[in-house]
């Protein structure tokens, strides 16, 4: 059974991108003790270490930020202007609750809606202003520092046939997935060095992945985000991906294809499912960021499969996610650096 106590607690922490620091304290408080090390890179990132003395090193690896939006100035009525802050769909932000994060505190906030933006088919950040209730600049600006991050309000809730939905599962269903197949390896006595890596600033930049990989210096790298589920009416993304039919390898020139093979055979081991998607170049992912880094050391990706990606409703199944730790877990257990990690018989 999987925790869900600290799932819900994982979704209900905000964590946007340029301010990860309150999710990754908490993993982090809740894993110093069973852990042999903790590493910290300058970008924000913080690597949980098993069996650090290991020479060959396994990189487990999600990404801990949200997408959000970010305070860029004041409106004389007292309303917040914002931009975006990576991958936002403007439309789902209108009418809805926020919190806004600032260093000391969450203030409450709604989107305004006035017929202007109701009727604007190609709306922009700059369209939406952030009500807190001020009715000034000047009062505004002495609650909420330029800067500050907007999320959506909405945390973890549970749905029929397993199923459960959340703000920003991307990638922090993710986090829980590798802090909880780490810690799971360990206890089944793997023996591999393992590093349950959470990454900041996938959804701008990619700086977090490449700061810790290139400390860490990992043998291998395993990506465990999100991937666009079809199984839905109308889903804008084509393919055969259903929420509650397994994990998702990904086949293509970036993920190596020992490594998927392994994967699938741990999966048929255990006798679970899993599901394959298709990305021939970038896999718009921090696998992207790290396989050039280290000598472009190999990487594979595990994705957890989702609808409704970038909103604040996105919907999981907690059957996928309990089927991937399982495998993830199995798989540390039969990796070793006498694995060819090569990905042709040259």
């Amino acid at each position: 059974m999987i925790n869900k106590e600290l799932l819900k607690e994982i979704i209900k922490t905000p964590s946007p991108s340029g301010r990860e620091d309150r999710l990754i304290k908490l993993l982090v408080n809740k894993r110093k003790d069973v852990a042999d090390q903790i590493i910290y890179d300058y970008q924000g990132s913080a690597s949980i270490v098993y069996n650090q003395k290991s020479k060959f090193k396994v990189n487990l690896v999600a990404h801990s930020d949200e997408i959000s939006l970010i305070v860029n100035g004041y409106n004389s009525d007292g309303s917040l202007s914002v931009s975006k802050n990576g991958g936002v769909k403007i439309q789902l932000y209108v009418g809805t609750k926020v919190r806004i994060i600032t260093d000391e505190k969450i203030v409450n906030g709604v989107v305004g809606v006035n017929d202007k933006v109701i009727d604007n088919s190609k709306l922009n950040a700059d369209d939406l202003f952030v009500d807190i209730g001020c009715i000034s600049k000047e009062e505004a600006k002495k609650i909420v520092p330029l800067g500050s991050y907007i999320i959506h309000d909405t945390d973890l809730i549970d749905l029929k046939n397993n199923m459960f939905a959340g703000r920003a599962l991307d990638d922090r269903l993710g986090v829980f997935v590798i802090q909880e197949a780490a810690l799971k390896a360990k206890e089944m006595g793997a023996k591999c060095g393992i590093y349950a890596t959470m990454s900041t600033g996938e959804e701008n930049t990619g700086r977090g992945a490449y700061s810790s990989s290139e400390i860490i210096k990992p043998d291998l790298s395993v990506i465990v985000d999100v991937t666009y589920a079809n199984d839905f009416q109308n889903a804008s993304e084509a393919g055969e991906i259903s929420v509650g039919n397994g994990g998702v390898l990904c086949l293509g020139s970036i993920p190596n294809r020992k490594l998927n093979d392994l994967l699938k055979t741990c999966a048929n081991k255990l006798n679970l499912k899993v599901q394959y998607e298709v990305w021939p170049g970038r896999t718009c992912t921090d696998g992207d960021t790290i396989i050039k880094t280290n000598q472009g050391n190999p990487v594979v990706l595990f994705s957890i499969p989702i609808r409704y990606m970038h909103s604040p409703v996105e919907v999981a199944s907690y059957a996928d996610v309990e089927s991937m730790i399982d495998i993830l877990a199995e798989f540390l257990l039969n990796i070793s650096e006498n694995f060819s990690l090569k990905p042709y018989n040259y």
